[in-house]
């Protein structure tokens, strides 16, 4: 009885960890066009106005996307009333979710040649 609920407590907790490393990964990824290349002029109140703007929603995006993940993964490790067909079906819609965010997401142009 106490293995089985320890093992439940690391699936829940696995999927807590994943949400958060999604969150920093999506983050990290995004940065990279939204920080000025080194040696370049001072920005000017357009351009900061401009970053900030696409901060907030890099972060606000990446966070409802890694919720996303990390609130599928909990329910579907929760030992509930919920069938194994549908625990598969939260798993595989926040695996495609989250595989078209970066894809469409992504500010590398070669993700951008399949749109």
């Amino acid at each position: 009885m106490a293995r089985g609920i320890f093992e439940h407590t690391v699936m829940l907790l696995a999927g807590v960890v994943i949400g958060v490393l999604v969150f920093v990964g999506l983050l990290s990824l995004h940065a990279v066009f939204l920080i000025p290349p080194p040696g370049s002029a001072p920005p000017s109140d357009y351009t900061n106005l401009i970053r900030t703007l696409g901060w907030t929603a890099v972060v606000s995006m990446d966070l409802a996307v890694s919720l996303t993940v990390m609130l599928a993964w909990v329910v579907g490790a929760s030992r509930s009333d919920v069938p194994d067909a549908s625990r598969r079906g939260i798993f595989i819609f926040a695996t495609v979710f989250l595989a078209i965010w970066i894809i469409v997401a992504s500010p590398f142009p070669f993700f951008g040649r399949f749109l």
